[in-house]
């Protein structure tokens, strides 16, 4: 998994004011900090069954807590954005093949 998140990273670092080049060390600490933490909540998740696919609902279950309700507010709101792509890309199509035609 090492160097999945490397260029998504370089790029978050850089935004919250580190160089635009980052130290590759510094990097890979990052990455090792995000897949941990990744890693903990996809298990916190799953629960005692250790089930192997996530539902939405057991991310929001896990976020739940006070000190993760930023990251909840996120999760809710590319997940509403996801579903008003979706409604749009619909919407488009539909006006785009008219019924009857």
């Amino acid at each position: 998994m090492k160097g999945l998140f490397t260029k998504e990273l370089k790029n978050i670092m850089y935004g919250f004011g580190d160089d635009r080049n980052p130290a590759n060390d510094t990097v890979s600490v990052m990455e090792e900090i995000l897949i941990e933490y990744i890693t903990d909540v996809c298990l916190a998740a799953s629960g005692p069954s250790k089930r192997a696919r996530l539902s939405v609902e057991d991310l929001r279950k896990v976020l739940s807590r006070p000190a993760d309700a930023k990251k909840l507010a996120r999760m809710e709101e590319l997940i509403f954005m996801q579903e008003d792509i979706k409604r749009a890309r619909a919407q488009f199509e539909e006006s785009d093949n008219p019924k009857g035609f």
